[in-house]
Formats: C-alpha cells, structure tokens, sequence
C-alpha cells in the first residue's frame, strides 16, 4: 500500500535566459520516516534532472519487481508512472525542463532513464546545491546553454506543436496539428520523437490526463467528475477513468484521497520564488 507522503517542496524561477530549456526548479525534503514511504511519480510530459542530497531512495516501475536507485538521476518524458520509495531523510533538487529542452542542451539525450554523469561530466556541488540551489543550478545551466543550444527547424516545429496542445488540447489530434502547421504527419511525428522523446499522440494523450489530474485537485464549485472530464476533452467519464488509471496505475478517487507532496509539485501552480 502506498504512504501518504508528507514533505515540504517549493519551485524556484530559473534564469531569463533559461526560459526555452527551464520551466522551473524545484526542492523535496522530509525528514526520514518512521517506515518506507512510497508515492506515485505521474509523467507530466516533462523530462527532470534530480540530485540527492540526503539518503538516496528507491525507483520502481508499476507492476514490476525490478528497482533502481532513485539519486542524481536525468527522467526523460515518458508515458509510464513509477514508485518512488525512500526510507531516509528526502533532501533532492531538481530541474523541470520544457518539453525539447533537454535535447537542446545535449545532443543524444537518454531515451531512458540515465545517471547525471552521462549527460555531464561538469555538475554543481552539493555544497551549492544546499547552499543556494537557484545559483548554483542557473550557473551549471547557463554554461552549458552557451556552448550547446542550437536553432533547428524541427526543434522550432515541435516547439509550436507543443504550444497548441497546451493551448486547446480538448479535441486536438495529431492530424489537426498536422493541418494547422501544414506539415505532414510522418514529419511531425519526426519532430516530436527527436526533440520531446515521445510520439505526438502520446503527448496529446499525456498533456489531456494532466489537465484532468489538475482539475480533480483544484476541484471548485461542486463540479462533477463527468464536468471535469468533458473540459478535459474526453468523452465522457469512463473514459476520464480508463486514461487516468493507465497513467498513474490508480483511480482519480484513490489520487484526490492520497494527493501528497509529489503530486502537488507535479499539478498544482505555486508562484516561483525568484532570488
């Protein structure tokens, strides 16, 4: 069974010059528990980067015994939830990158997930991690932004195609993205495997059950779950339900009741803090 997880989070601003590879930066502690805690870790069509700087926990993947370390670690955007265990104290930094962001900044970004060290061999101390996470992660960023980022097409193409999926991902599908762009399919199905790591559909699909998720959170003015569906672009609640517990391997019931501070971090909007 999973443990509810008490833990205090904040988001931080990254640097203007960051804002197409950084959405934002984010700190996880709590102190270490009376017994293992377990929370769901739900994909949100955003790759992270993660450093421990406490007692480095446990990652595992739904309906599978097999387990990693969950410590300075790269997460590419995936479709899949996975478990996040921690038996000691949580004290983690990490970065929530923009959808290409990653593979502006490294030319063969990991397909899966990857130790820091293979993306960069440069990282920032844990001493500056604790110190002042917001400098430390803008100045290890901005380097590497300076020397790595490049202009691509295809980069651009996605870019935009992400950008009307957040805007009215209610009925958009990938032939609507394809008309409005006046690309072809293959060609945006292209862009999107390079540059995000997952097929258009798959983020379309991804982005409509964040929406969903977000709305059964900030649920205001008695609205029903069958409402919240339809503004989330599904049929109708059953179908609400079978796309959500796919995601997240739970009930939208099940998560409202067991929100902790990972699923907070992931769908409810605090304003950064800026420096």
């Amino acid at each position: 069974m999973l443990t509810r997880v008490v833990a205090h989070y904040r988001r931080l601003a990254p640097h203007p010059d960051l804002a197409r590879l950084v959405e934002h930066y984010w700190t996880v502690s709590a102190p270490a528990p009376p017994e293992e805690l377990r929370a769901i870790l739900i994909p949100n069509g955003r790759a992270t980067l993660q450093f421990c700087l406490g007692e480095s926990g446990r990652r595992l993947q739904l309906g599978s015994a097999e387990e990693r370390v969950n410590a300075d670690v790269f997460l590419p955007v995936t479709t899949e939830p996975c478990v996040l265990a921690q038996s000691g104290l949580s004290e983690y930094v990490g970065v929530q990158f923009t959808p290409c962001g990653p593979a502006m900044l490294w030319p063969n970004v990991p397909s899966t997930p990857a130790p820091i060290g293979e993306l960069s061999v440069d990282r920032p101390s844990a001493e500056a991690l604790a110190d002042d996470p917001q400098a430390a992660l803008d100045a290890w960023l901005l380097g590497m932004a300076s020397s790595a980022e490049q202009e691509h097409h295809d980069c651009a193409l996605a870019s935009e195609a992400v950008q009307l999926i957040e805007q009215d991902n209610e009925n958009l599908s990938v032939s609507d993205l394809a008309v409005t762009l006046a690309i072809s399919r293959p060609t945006l199905y292209r862009a999107f495997v390079r540059w995000i790591g997952i097929s258009p559909k798959q983020y379309i699909a991804v982005r409509r059950y964040c929406r969903f998720a977000s709305a059964l959170l900030t649920e205001a003015n008695g609205d029903s779950r069958s409402m919240l569906a339809a503004a989330s672009g599904y049929c109708d609640e059953s179908h609400a339900a079978r796309e959500f517990k796919r995601h997240t391997g739970m009930s939208a019931r099940t998560f409202r009741h067991r929100l902790d501070g990972i699923a907070a971090l992931m769908f409810r909007n605090p304003p950064a803090e800026t420096a």
